[in-house]
């Protein structure tokens, strides 16, 4: 009985011991009992009935013990068949059929056990001996608290179970979507790292053509110095290599880094101007995404002018989104970047998506008074880092 019992528990999920489980059991029937006693004695105290003798006593007792040590089958029942009722499959009936079955021949061991054991005691009592009739007298009588006791029990376990089912069930499925949640991201990151490790081939092959050039011009003085700058450039990238993501702050330092070796390239012909909203700078962005839009600027843009040559990095937060515009004063509508599907746009498009989805976008526009202006847009989400408020972006610089 008790591996049957420990079994039983083990199917239906429920994490108690099989000790647990009588003791529950026993509470559960004892508060039955104490009920249909109470309310006898009820209608015995207000005259509605006759009080009970010993031997009817005995057989109320005998009754509840019994229905005590059937709970183990009783929810084996509910398990073999489970109540599920559909208009469409009938199969349920066969269950609700069992169920019947099983209580009615219940009902009637108890009777015979109760016969057996009340003859010689009702007539010790009464002086009366019970015949065999009694036994179907007592399966009717009770026979519909019988089925009604039983059902009720079926029903109250079945829920239970599909209760504690449906409760794993959710939770397993929180655990799948969580899981798909961090496959997902691990996913963008590495697609994120894949798009920004193309860009640092990208500008090192050009910052290294742009320092042998000054080499073959006989500048070393220029091209040491653009080989400093760049080691700076590099030690800012290497130093969160690890991740992803960065705050805006940190962003526009690497900027400011990558536009030191373009001054050094331009000299006077470069003016580089900044328009940086504080309540921007903590804001988290992938990390270079300014540099091929800034190299964008430069290589299409301003490469060929003489003099007087622009770039603009401006921030703003709107509605719950960051907008940064990188604007040059370039040549506008005659650079090859028009369309907007050079490498540096394709790869800030791709990263952005990755990021951001839907919620992101890239627009290239040409003002009236020319040059070009490319403006990203996307969720504003502040960075877990705390950003340095010593180390404050310069709003204009020469």
């Amino acid at each position: 009985m008790t591996r049957f019992v420990q079994k039983l528990i083990q199917q239906a999920g429920f994490t108690v011991t099989v000790r647990q489980f009588w003791r529950y059991a026993l509470i559960f029937w004892s508060a039955l009992a104490l009920v249909s006693y109470a309310q006898h004695t009820i209608l015995w105290l207000l005259g509605l009935t006759r009080q009970m003798h010993f031997s009817e006593s005995l057989h109320w007792l005998i009754v509840y013990v019994g229905w005590l040590g059937f709970t183990p089958v009783i929810l084996y029942a509910g398990q073999r068949f489970p109540v599920r009722f559909s208009c469409i499959d009938r199969s349920w009936l066969k269950g609700v059929a069992a169920h019947v079955l099983l209580s009615s021949g219940f009902g009637l061991v108890v009777s015979l056990i109760a016969f057996c054991l009340l003859r010689p005691v009702h007539a010790y009592e009464t002086g009366q001996w019970l015949g065999p009739k009694y036994i179907l007298i007592w399966f009717f009588y009770e026979y519909s608290l019988t089925i009604t006791t039983y059902l009720l029990v079926v029903v109250g376990y079945s829920i239970v179970v599909y209760s504690r089912q449906n409760q794993a069930l959710h939770q397993q499925n929180l655990a799948y979507e969580l899981n798909n949640e961090q496959l997902k991201t691990q996913l963008a990151n590495a697609q994120l790292q894949s798009l920004k490790m193309q860009l640092n081939p990208h500008f090192l092959f050009n910052t290294h053509h742009a320092i042998v050039s000054l080499m073959m011009q006989n500048e070393t003085h220029k091209a040491i110095e653009m080989v400093t700058a760049l080691s700076d450039l590099l030690r800012g990238v290497l130093a969160q290599q690890d991740t992803n993501f960065i705050s805006l702050h940190d962003e526009l330092m690497l900027t400011q880094k990558y536009l030191a070796i373009q001054e050094i390239r331009f000299q006077d012909r470069l003016r580089i101007e900044y328009a940086i909203d504080p309540a921007t700078e903590q804001c988290r962005v992938p990390q270079l995404l300014l540099q091929p839009l800034v190299e964008n600027a430069i290589t299409h843009g301003i490469a060929d002018m003489t003099s007087n040559a622009l770039i603009r990095i401006s921030t703003e937060r709107r509605r719950g989104k960051l907008q940064i515009t990188v604007y040059d004063n370039g040549i506008g509508k005659r650079s090859k970047r028009s369309d907007g599907t050079g490498l540096g746009l394709t790869n800030t498009r791709l990263r952005l998506q990755q990021a951001y989805g839907v919620n992101a976008h890239l627009e290239l526009a040409q003002p009236p008074d020319g040059g070009t202006a490319v403006t990203l847009s996307f969720p504003y989400k502040a960075h877990f880092e705390k950003v340095n408020t010593h180390d404050n972006v310069s709003l204009a610089h020469h």
